[in-house]
């Protein structure tokens, strides 16, 4: 938690780097990563930003467009850019993101699936809630295939699938999602990320207000 105290240390680790291995050295790479995250941390969006597209650009040019650092690097610069507001900059780092996880780690693994997510949460945030929902049913089937049920992943992307009908208006399908949810969090203990019951309480009870409403 102490970003202030960290700062001066990334700093020099960087500097450090630089003048002993050079610009685009891995080590020196990480250290502009592990710097433009704490400043992003700490709110500097542009700075962070100068130092995730200097990483990418650098991580391109040695080695490759579908290395996994340098798909680190497309996703970081996504998400800066998406909190940034700058959704339409976002996307097609999300979707070069998620291609390359796709065509070299699968469909089904971890960081494909948070590549998945990601873009769906983008596309519903753009108002493509038809394109957000295939991505939410897709990382939802490959989690219940691979993480089970009970993981919180899973329970994630039910939450947020069941969020996703809500706002479509499909309010029997987002009540039957977000009450599962609910009780596998219970079964659970609790396992999901911290104020998810809370969220997820307030949603089933939102749906199940709007149906009623509609009645």
């Amino acid at each position: 938690g102490d970003l202030d105290g960290a700062e001066p240390l990334y700093r020099e680790a960087l500097k450090g780097r630089r003048e002993t291995l050079g610009d685009k050295h891995p080590d020196t790479l990480t250290s502009i990563g592990n710097l433009g995250t704490l400043l992003q941390a700490k709110g500097d969006l542009d700075g962070a930003e100068a130092l995730y597209r200097e990483a990418l650009e650098a991580r391109r040019e040695t080695l490759g467009d579908r290395h996994p650092n340098t798909l680190i690097s497309i996703n970081n610069l996504g998400t800066l850019l998406e909190a940034k507001g700058d959704l339409d900059g976002a996307e097609p780092l999300y979707r070069e993101a998620l291609k390359g996880r796709r065509e070299t780690l699968g469909d089904k693994h971890p960081d494909t699936l948070t590549s998945i997510g990601n873009l769906g949460t983008l596309l519903q945030a753009k108002g493509d809630l038809d394109g957000a929902e295939a991505l939410y049913r897709e990382a939802l089937e490959a989690r219940r295939e691979t993480l089970g049920d009970r993981h919180p992943n899973t329970l994630i992307s039910i939450n947020n699938l069941g969020t996703l009908l809500e706002e479509k208006g499909d309010l029997d399908g987002a009540e039957a999602l977000l009450w599962r949810c609910l009780s596998l969090l219970v079964e659970v203990g609790g396992a999901a990320p911290s104020g998810a019951e809370a969220h997820l309480s307030r949603g089933g009870a939102a749906a199940a207000e709007a149906r009623a409403a509609a009645d």
